[in-house]
């Protein structure tokens, strides 16, 4: 039997009877969520009614809960953070072609793809897709902003005894037909007026990327600050990030080394040089994407120096073999 589910502040309604977060996305509900496998914690929820059972199979009927980990046992009232800019933007199943591939670092690799004519991909920068190759499906962030290209441009790291990864990194070529399944996600550029923080470690430059050319599409002239953390001094694979940066007075780019190596540039922590920079964060916003220690210590840190919870959204990558 399917309980009513409301969403406050928003006050939207749905059903469920199974997942909380895979019910509401079907019911056009689009709920904040990124992994949904219960690590980032972005789907976190507080129970204001009801009862619901958690990710450890414990029945709970007060404090926060992971929707995308939870069933309610009862008609519920969460408070959850509610996309409206979202709301009907369909998940679809499409083919894509490989149309060009790169080896961009030892181990990581840039492919672009295309849809056949008849296909509408419509996405916001910064969501991302389930890519399938060969019976194996992966998660993506979508690393171009439609503006620029037709199709999408994935940044694909080598995870070690990782299946998708091998697969690719031995066995891709040109023409190669793939599945997307997509848009997904909650990471994307909110209206605002506030100066924005860029924040990136690894591959999860991808969604940042895409997010600053739209914002360029745009003609957005609010202050732009970029941060990119890597460890090794060769890993830094997209130059035109400086070349933007350049050629644009508000946009600025600071790559962050975290490992050893002859470097003229900043090192340490890539949260660190933010907080660094900044006397104060409390008129930004922030974009945070990369690793959850990266993202949890960034909103740590950055609350410290003034940033409101409201403004930092994250999008956290969990390596999956």
């Amino acid at each position: 039997m399917p309980y009513e589910i409301i969403i406050q502040p928003a006050g939207v309604h749905f059903q469920s009877d199974r997942n909380l977060l895979d019910d509401a996305l079907k019911q056009s509900v689009p709920l904040a969520h990124s992994c949904k496998t219960g690590d980032c914690g972005i789907c976190t929820a507080e129970i204001i009614s009801g009862e619901v059972e958690n990710e450890k199979g414990i029945i709970v009927k007060s404090g926060d809960v992971l929707v995308c980990q939870s069933k309610a046992l009862s008609n519920t009232t969460l408070k959850a953070f509610y996309h409206p800019e979202l709301v009907g933007q369909k998940e679809q199943t499409v083919p894509c072609k490989v149309d060009s591939f790169s080896l961009v670092t030892d181990d990581v690799m840039v492919i672009r793809f295309r849809f056949p004519a008849t296909v509408k991909f419509n996405y916001l920068p910064g969501q991302y897709v389930d890519l399938s190759f060969k019976g194996i499906k992966r998660s993506y962030s979508i690393a171009n902003a439609k503006q620029v290209s037709t199709g999408i441009e994935l940044h694909i790291r080598k995870v070690l005894n990782g299946q998708m990864s091998n697969a690719l990194f031995s066995g891709i070529k040109k023409g190669q037909l793939m599945r997307v399944e997509g848009p997904k996600g909650t990471f994307f550029i909110r209206q605002s007026k506030r100066p924005l923080i860029l924040l990136a470690g690894g591959t999860g430059i991808a969604p940042v990327k895409a997010m600053v050319e739209e914002l360029i599409c745009n003609q957005d002239k609010r202050d732009i600050h970029i941060y990119w953390g890597m460890s090794l001094v060769n890993s830094f694979y997209l130059q035109e990030l400086a070349e933007i940066s350049e050629k644009n007075s508000h946009i600025y780019y600071t790559p962050v080394l975290s490992g050893d190596g002859d470097w003229n540039g900043r090192t340490g922590f890539v949260h660190q040089a933010v907080c660094d920079d900044f006397l104060s964060m409390q008129d930004f916003q922030v974009y945070a994407c990369g690793s959850p220690l990266m993202i949890n210590a960034a909103r740590a840190a950055f609350n410290i120096k003034g940033l409101s919870s409201e403004q930092f959204f994250s999008d956290a990558f969990t390596p999956a073999e």
